[in-house]
């Protein structure tokens, strides 16, 4: 492998319009998908009437009090009645897809968290990582996780900003783990792999919605803990261990519920475990009732958000690659075969840490070579 070089250049990154455009087609694309074309084809049917006569289509009661204050109560309402059927278990498929959806998008939600928590990103629009977790659980991520990616696009296009400012601050980075498992991970095992009334998985529905912000105001706070006294020496590149073990997790959690859900569908003869009912939207059976129609959407919610995504990572790849000059079109295949690999092994919140992972250790290697002033001739 050919030695990190120094980058003294401020070249901006080619064919940069293009990635602007691919990751907003994708918006475009999924907003169509999962917003116009289903309001066209009124998917799901019953919804309206569920939640207006907070009853759903099986008799089961809708709560429509979690809060107290009617507006949030409404669209708790709403989000409830959208999601109550995969934790409630009344479709085994249903359950399985957004299990699975959920706990890969562990990945997303943490390495957002980091990329925010970096001090080149410290004020960026890419930094405000709640804003977006609070759209696309409104919206849905396959059309909000493209705008990130196409703000990250924009703030990231200058070769200059891949040099410097790697770096998460050490109360950040120490506080990572906890804010990630206790803000999103927990919560979302609560919800798909406990065993709970249907009122309580209702309420515990609700509380998980806003997880993506727990763990941005878990962060900020658990950082003024963890963080070093004015008085204790941080070493240089601290960060990263605390980083990798964020990784680690990662890639064991979604490992672990990629392969679960094969062996669930390759061992099961329900027809609602096979991979296609799973993963496949089905425009045949997208209006035979709510929950059918809420699953298509799921469905074309999940390509989306990790299509998107691994996109994202393939960039990142692409981007420290081209920085240190070994952005070759054998090794740029390679990375994309690598990332399209272990999505298939492993599942996409594994590819995504994996590549992410691998990234770290370039841009750590890119910030020293950067650092080493050259010789004089």
């Amino acid at each position: 492998m050919a030695k990190p070089k120094a980058i003294t250049g401020l070249s901006t990154r080619p064919l940069n319009a293009v990635f602007l455009l691919a990751f907003s087609i994708f918006a475009a694309v999924f907003t169509y998908l999962m917003r116009v074309d289903t309001v066209i084809n009124e998917v799901p049917t019953n919804f309206h009437p569920v939640v207006e006569t907070s009853t759903f289509e099986n008799g089961t009661p809708l709560v429509t009090q979690y809060t107290g204050v009617k507006a949030v109560d409404e669209l708790a309402k709403f989000l409830v009645a959208a999601f109550l059927a995969g934790p409630a278990g009344w479709d085994v498929g249903v359950k399985a897809q957004q299990a699975y959806f959920l706990m890969n998008f562990f990945a997303v939600v943490s390495v957002w968290a980091v990329e925010s928590s970096r001090r080149r990103n410290s004020g960026r629009l890419i930094s405000f990582v709640a804003l977006f977790g609070l759209l696309y659980q409104i919206i849905g991520a396959a059309i909000i996780a493209p705008v990130y990616y196409t703000a990250y696009v924009f703030t990231s296009r200058g070769d200059a900003y891949h040099l410097s400012g790697r770096e998460v601050p050490i109360g950040y980075a120490r506080a990572l783990l906890p804010a990630t498992v206790l803000g999103y991970l927990i919560p979302t095992m609560a919800l798909y792999y406990g065993s709970w009334d249907i009122q309580t998985v209702q309420y515990l529905t609700a509380f998980w919605q806003p997880s993506p912000i727990y763990v941005s105001v878990l962060l900020v706070l658990l950082s003024y803990v963890t963080s070093p006294s004015s008085s204790t020496t941080t070493a240089k590149n601290g960060d990263v261990k605390h980083l990798k073990l964020v990784y680690l997790l990662v890639g064991l959690i979604s490992s672990a519920s990629h392969l679960s859900t094969l062996y669930l569908s390759f061992t099961s003869d329900n027809p609602q475990l096979s991979l296609s009912y799973i993963f496949l939207p089905n425009r045949a059976t997208w209006k035979d009732g709510i929950v059918l129609g809420l699953h298509y959407i799921f469905q074309v919610d999940f390509f989306g958000a990790f299509g998107s995504a691994l996109l994202w990572s393939w960039l990142n790849t692409y981007d420290v690659l081209r920085v240190q000059g070994r952005s070759s079109a054998s090794s740029l295949i390679q990375a994309a075969l690598g990332i399209v690999i272990t999505t298939l092994v492993a599942g996409p919140g594994t590819a995504i840490v994996v590549a992410y992972n691998w990234r770290e250790n370039v841009l750590v290697a890119i910030e020293n070579a950067n650092g080493k002033k050259p010789k004089a001739a």
